[in-house]
Order: structure tokens, then sequence, then C-alpha cells
């Protein structure tokens, strides 16, 4: 176990590298606030647990440094530390339903349907005329007999 505290340890060996804490964000993907907290060990700006394990364990890996000998320390340095926080929240009796999405689709059928009486009620003799007429129109067959020849001698 070293002798000095786990952030000056860390922000010891940080600086002896000459690293800034944006080099170590940018590599790691940790915020610099988080490595901000660690280096000051200010414990409840971190999110806790397994996280904070990943955090010293990715600032380890990329300062060189042993990184389960980082995680025992810090696990040593928080070991009186209360744990982290739990918010109970009241839960729901019932999970609370969307409405939108069958509202949407009662108001689209609504909608279908009212055009099509629409169309219906103000084109539907005209379009029934007109497909009357279709079926009715005899189509040219091949089988029918041929149209009469005028009779000779009679005038047009």
């Amino acid at each position: 176990m070293a002798s000095t505290p786990f952030g000056e340890h860390l922000k010891r060996e940080r600086e002896m590298r000459g690293v800034t804490l944006e080099e170590i964000s940018a590599a790691t993907r940790i915020s610099t606030r988080f490595l901000e907290a660690l280096e000051n060990e200010h414990w409840e700006e971190l999110p806790g647990g397994v996280f904070n394990r990943g955090f010293i364990r990715s600032v380890a890996r990329f300062l060189g440094l042993d990184e389960d000998a980082l995680v025992a320390e810090y696990a040593l340095e928080t070991k009186n530390r209360p744990g982290p926080r739990i918010i109970e929240l009241d839960t729901p009796s019932a999970m609370p339903r969307n409405w939108r999405p069958p509202i949407a689709a009662a108001v689209a059928l609504i909608l279908i349907l009212f055009g099509a009486w629409f169309v219906y009620s103000h084109f539907g003799s005209r379009i029934a005329a007109g497909l009357h007429r279709r079926s009715n129109v005899p189509a040219p067959s091949s089988t029918s007999p041929p149209a009469p020849a005028p009779e000779p001698g009679a005038s047009h």
C-alpha cells in the first residue's frame, strides 16, 4: 500500500509522465470531471461501483501502471466509505401506455372511411354508369358473322 493518498499518487504518476487530463480523457473516453474527481478523491462525484474500478483500470493502462495494484489501492482507500446511494422509486402499478399510435391509426381509419363515403356519395352514380357502359359495349370478336353485302341493283 502506498504511503500517499490514492488521488495524490495517481496525479503524481500522471504528472511524472507529462500527460494532461485532457489527453487521458481523449484516449480513455472518460470525462475530465471524473478524472479530476479521482485525483481529488471526491468519491461522491463518481458514478460508483464497477464504473470507478473501470475508470481506474483504464487510466492505469494508459499510464503504464499495474491495473490490479491501483484498483487494490483504491479499494483500500474507499473501504470505509458508504456505498453508492440507492434511490428507491415508487413502482407504478401499471405501465403507462403510449396512446399516440392507436389514436393515430384510428384517426387515419376514420379519414379513409370518410373519404370513401364522400367519393361514393358524390361520384358513385358516374362511376357505375361508366362501368355499365363498358360492360354493354360488345367487344369485336372473330366468330361474329360478316356484315351482309349490299344487294345488286339497290341504290345507296
